[in-house]
Parts: C-alpha cells; structure tokens; sequence
C-alpha cells in the first residue's frame, strides 16, 4: 500500500471515528501484544507495549481537547458541526 492510498483509507474512517479515536484504536492494538507479551513472560516487551499504548491514548486525548473534530476535517469532523 502506498502513503497515498493508506491517507485514502484513513479519510474514509475518519468519516466514522475522531484523530484522537484512530489512536485510542491503535492504543487497543499494543494493550493486545502486551498482553501477549505478558503472557509469554517477555517482561520487557510487556512493558514498552503498555507505556506506548498507554502514550497513544493519552496523546488521542489531547488531540482531540486541543484540534476538535470540526476543526480538523474529514466528512465525520464536518457532520458533527452540522447538528
């Protein structure tokens, strides 16, 4: 997939889903590897997963306190201002 179609692709679910949510989603992803992680007794790697997943979601947080979704774009952000 080129960076062109992958931005393609992030606009579509942005048309679902805040900046901040995209990243509370991927935060969801490594809290899943930490587990495994955890799981698998990899201590370390348990826990840089946690401090990034828990780093994304605080950082989605923010973004979207500091840029809401009307002022940012995509189809999602423009529909909220509308009702």
């Amino acid at each position: 997939m080129t960076a062109a179609e992958a931005k393609k692709h992030l606009r579509a679910i942005l048309g679902a889903y805040t900046h901040g949510s995209i990243l509370h989603l991927m935060a969801d992803f490594l809290r899943d590897a930490d587990e495994r992680a955890r799981r698998d007794g990899d201590d370390a790697k348990h826990q840089r997963f946690a401090e990034v997943a828990a780093t994304l979601y605080v950082v989605g947080i923010g973004i979207d306190a500091a840029c809401p979704p009307a002022r940012i774009g995509g189809d999602h952000n423009q529909s909220q201002t509308a009702k």
